[in-house]
C-alpha cells in the first residue's frame, strides 16, 4: 500500500483558551505513562457525502483544550496554546479499502497514520494528529493518534464521540452530550517525574504484529472449557487474556525447556469505580495496572491463569474504589505500587518477562458517525513494545480482536499451537 500525503496544516480551536487555562499540569497517572503516541483507526466504505469535519474539529477543541497546545517536557506540563491539531489529507490509490482490512499484514496500518508511536514529547509535536486517507473505492480512513502523555484510549473514545457528533448532530431525543473535564491533575497531583521509560526514536524491526479473532462461537466454546456454570459469567476479555497468557507462557516453555516467572499486567480503568466515580467522559490517564505473577517451573492450564487474573483484577477494582477517599498522597502511592510491580524480579532474583494486555473495547469507536454510516471495521498503531496485547471489539460487539506484538523469533513457537492457530487472521 503506498499512501500520498496531499496536505498538512494545523487547526486550531474556534475559540481562545482562557488565560487560567493556558497552562496544563500533568497528573501523577500522566507522568507514569510510557512516552508514546496511541492510535485508533476508523475504516468507512464509499458514501457520496462530501467530507466537512475540518469545522467540526476546530468548534470541539476548545472542549479538548490540552490537545490544541504543546508538551513542555522539562516543566511537565502543557503549554495550551492553541497552536492546533495536526490534520493530514492522504490518498492510496494503489490499494481497495476492503482489500486492506481483508490482508492487513504486521504494521502495514502505520501508513494511515500521520504522526507513528515514537514521534512525541519533543516541543513541536502536535499532542493530537488526525489523517483522513482516501481510497479509489470511495471509501476512507479517519486515524486518531493522541500522546500518552495526556491522554488514554478512553480519552481518545471520548474525543471521538464528541467529534462524530458536532459533525453529526443526533436527532431529537437522540441528542447526547459530551462533557470531557481534565480534572485528574487535582486529583492526583503531579509530582515532577523523570520518565523511567526509554522513548523509542525509531521502530523496532523485531516487533511482528499479527491479529486473533475470537467471535463470539469462539469465546462460547472457550467458556465452556472452564470448570462450573461460573464460566459462563467470565467476560470475553477474561477469556481471550486467559487463553492468551497461557500461549505466552508456552512460548517461554518451548524455547527454555521449563516455565520461567514471568509478570502479567492488566489495564484497569479507574473511570465510574472510585468512590465517589469519575464521570465516563473524564480524560487524562485513569487507567491502573492489575498485576499478578507466574512462578517458576509452575504449568498453568487455562482454568487456572483465568481465575489467577481475574483475582487480580477484582482487587484492583476493589482498590480503586478507595484511592479518592485516601487523599492525594496515599492514593497516589496506590498507584505507584502497582506500576512497581511491573519490575520486581522472580524469587532466583531475575528480571522477569511482563507480558501486557490493554483493553480497548466498550469505548464506542464503532458509533462514531460522522455523517456517513458507522465505520465498518476499527484498527489500531502498532505498538513500541513487545509482549503487548491490545483487545478490541469486533463490529458485532460480541467478540474481540487480539492485536498481539512479539518478537519476530517468538511467532514461530506460537505458530505451533494447535488452539492458537484457530485464531490467527493476520
Amino acid at each position: 500500500m503506498k499512501v500520498n500525503v496531499i496536505s498538512r496544516k494545523l487547526i486550531k480551536p474556534s475559540t481562545p483558551t482562557p488565560q487560567n487555562l493556558n497552562k496544563y499540569k500533568i497528573s501523577f497517572t500522566d507522568e507514569l505513562s510510557p512516552p508514546m503516541n496511541i492510535s485508533v483507526i476508523l475504516f468507512y466504505p464509499s458514501n457520496p457525502k462530501p467530507i466537512l469535519i475540518e469545522e467540526s474539529l476546530a468548534k470541539i477543541l476548545p472542549q479538548f483544550y490540552p490537545f490544541a497546545g504543546r508538551y513542555i517536557k522539562k516543566d511537565h506540563f502543557v503549554d495550551c496554546n492553541d497552536e492546533g491539531a495536526e490534520f493530514v489529507e492522504a490518498e492510496a490509490f494503489n490499494v481497495e479499502l476492503f482489500d486492506l482490512i481483508a490482508n492487513t499484514k504486521n504494521d502495514q496500518l502505520n501508513h494511515l497514520l500521520s504522526r507513528q508511536s515514537y514521534q512525541v514529547d519533543n516541543a513541536t509535536d502536535p499532542l493530537l494528529s488526525i489523517q483522513i486517507t482516501k481510497f479509489k473505492c470511495g471509501g476512507l480512513v479517519i486515524s486518531v493518534t493522541v500522546s500518552h502523555t495526556i491522554a488514554d484510549v478512553s480519552s481518545i473514545g471520548t474525543f471521538i464521540a464528541a467529534w462524530s457528533n458536532a459533525n453529526n448532530p443526533p436527532e431529537g431525543d437522540k441528542t447526547i452530550t459530551i462533557g470531557p473535564s481534565f480534572n485528574s491533575p487535582m486529583l492526583f497531583p503531579g509530582k515532577n517525574l523523570e520518565n523511567q521509560m526509554e522513548q523509542i526514536k525509531t521502530r523496532d524491526p523485531n516487533i511482528v504484529v499479527k491479529r486473533l479473532l475470537f467471535n463470539k462461537e469462539a469465546i462460547e466454546s472457550l467458556r465452556s472449557e472452564l470448570n462450573g456454570d461460573d464460566g459462563l459469567f467470565i467476560s470475553r476479555v477474561r477469556v481471550v487474556s486467559g487463553l492468551i497468557a497461557k500461549a505466552l507462557i508456552g512460548v517461554e516453555i518451548a524455547k527454555h525447556g521449563k516455565s520461567k516467572a514471568c509478570v502479567i499486567a492488566q489495564a484497569v480503568n479507574i473511570r465510574g469505580r472510585t468512590i465517589p466515580p469519575l464521570p465516563k467522559h473524564s480524560c487524562g490517564n485513569l487507567a491502573i495496572p492489575s498485576v499478578t505473577k507466574t512462578k517458576d517451573n509452575h504449568i498453568m492450564g487455562f482454568h487456572e491463569l483465568v481465575c489467577l487474573l481475574g483475582g487480580a483484577i477484582d482487587k484492583t477494582i476493589a482498590d480503586c474504589a478507595e484511592i479518592l477517599s485516601l487523599g492525594t498522597e496515599d492514593g497516589c502511592n496506590v498507584i505507584f505500587q502497582s506500576v512497581a510491580k511491573m519490575n520486581e524480579r522472580s524469587e532466583s532474583g531475575e528480571e522477569m518477562k511482563v507480558l501486557l494486555f490493554s483493553d480497548w473495547s466498550r469505548f464506542g469507536f464503532y458509533e462514531a458517525d460522522f455523517g456517513w454510516g458507522k465505520p465498518i471495521w476499527t484498527g489500531i498503531g502498532t505498538m513500541p513494545a513487545q509482549n503487548v496485547t491490545i483487545l478490541m471489539d469486533n463490529k458485532e460487539g460480541d467478540g474481540i480482536e487480539a492485536w498481539l506484538h512479539l518478537n519476530h523469533n517468538d511467532w514461530p513457537y506460537l505458530e505451533q499451537d494447535d488452539q492458537m492457530k484457530l485464531f490467527m487472521i493476520a
